[in-house]
């Protein structure tokens, strides 16, 4: 999963708001909010909530499901379903292949 910041500025919009009355609604300082809003600096727990809050949107609004990342998973785990009924000299062109699907799965999770 991954947050959307795009997310706060477009219910900010729906709602009316200026960024000025989101961050006094979340308690933040306006440079902190302006930050966060446009992308410039991770998100923290608690200033989520807050932001969270003060649109009136659930957090699952800001998240984003990687869809690669997940599609990348369900990848490896149907070749390791399927490898599982070979002997190791047949398992082993896809090896490889599942090793470097594992390892572009790490580095997505990352990002």
């Amino acid at each position: 999963m991954q947050f959307n910041h795009y997310k706060i500025k477009a219910a900010r919009c729906l709602k009316g708001y200026s960024a000025e009355e989101v961050a006094r609604r979340a308690n933040m300082d306006l440079h902190a909010y302006w930050r966060i809003e446009s992308g410039k600096t991770r998100l923290k727990v608690q200033q989520f909530l807050k932001i969270a809050s003060a649109l009136g949107q659930p957090l699952s609004y800001f998240v984003e499901e990687n869809e690669a990342a997940t599609e990348i998973a369900s990848r490896v785990n149907d070749l390791l379903l399927l490898t599982a009924r070979l002997n190791e000299q047949e398992k082993q062109p896809y090896t490889a292949l599942i090793q470097s699907l594992e390892a572009v799965q790490v580095s997505e999770s990352h990002e």
